[in-house]
């Protein structure tokens, strides 16, 4: 796994003197590599984006997504790349066409029984997402979702459980397909709350078969969601100044 280096990132003003600001993002950059093994990268002066969103990958091949803008990220890219070393599939031309696609964060996948989930929209293309599922041999399926959202706002597989919050898919029959699909597939599913969505309760990331939140995080779970997640071992890590500063894991971890 790659963690991106973000103690040099300038996040404006958000109420810390330079010092302090710079002693927590230290603090918590130390504790997020205690919790597993990482590949550090440093992007230089690159401004604070998600790097999941850049890239979605599996064991041998790692795909290059075509974002808005995506010319700001190509040293970022190369850099990224380089301590991957995996095969590459470059999708980054159809950005030209203003045809765009998120990588880890427009796809969530559950590897072993090769599904894929995505919500189409402004910034998620159908005809890419059936792209990428072709390349990584995906069995597709696909929702209708709010511009302003990612597919991994609202559903994050961890192994074989998959949370999801489905308020945000309005089709009943899209839902029954879904419920279909998983329960094929023996895949557990737990949802959360549009309400939890929206502060940030999916802000996990599973790192080396650990599940990796903040404190924040942790705390916008209720009893019955921890319950559920019991089978997991769970990693709490006290990143106050990411997290209001807006950074999620997945922006620095892929």
């Amino acid at each position: 796994m790659v963690l991106i280096d973000f103690r040099e990132w300038s996040f404006g003003n958000l109420g810390y003197l330079p010092n302090a600001q710079k002693e927590l993002l230290q603090r918590e950059f130390n504790a997020l590599t205690k919790t597993a093994t990482f590949k550090v990268v440093n992007l230089g002066g690159v401004q604070p984006f998600s790097l999941s969103s850049l890239f979605f990958e599996n064991v041998e091949t790692i795909a290059v997504s075509p974002l808005k803008n995506i010319s700001q990220f190509y040293e970022c890219i190369d850099i990224v790349l380089a301590a991957k070393n995996k095969e590459v599939i470059d999708y980054t031309e159809a950005a030209e066409e203003e045809v765009y696609f998120y990588g880890q964060n427009s796809l969530v996948s559950h590897l072993a029984s090769e599904i894929a989930l995505c919500g189409i929209n402004e910034l998620t293309d159908e005809s890419l997402f059936e792209e990428y599922c072709e390349d990584f041999e995906f069995t597709p399926f696909s929702f209708e979702l709010s511009n302003e959202l990612l597919t991994s706002d609202v559903a994050l597989f961890v192994e074989d459980t998959l949370l999801i919050c489905l308020e945000f898919i309005r089709d009943k029959k899209t839902k029954k397909d879904l419920f279909s699909l998983l329960k094929s597939n023996q895949i557990k599913v737990i949802t959360v709350t549009k309400d939890q969505v929206e502060k940030g309760v999916l802000n996990i990331k599973f790192v080396e078969k650990v599940l990796l939140m903040s404190k924040q995080t942790n705390g916008l779970l209720t009893t019955d969601q921890k319950e559920q997640l019991t089978n997991f071992k769970t990693e709490i890590v006290e990143l106050p100044f990411l997290d209001k500063a807006g950074v999620k894991l997945r922006d620095i971890i892929a």
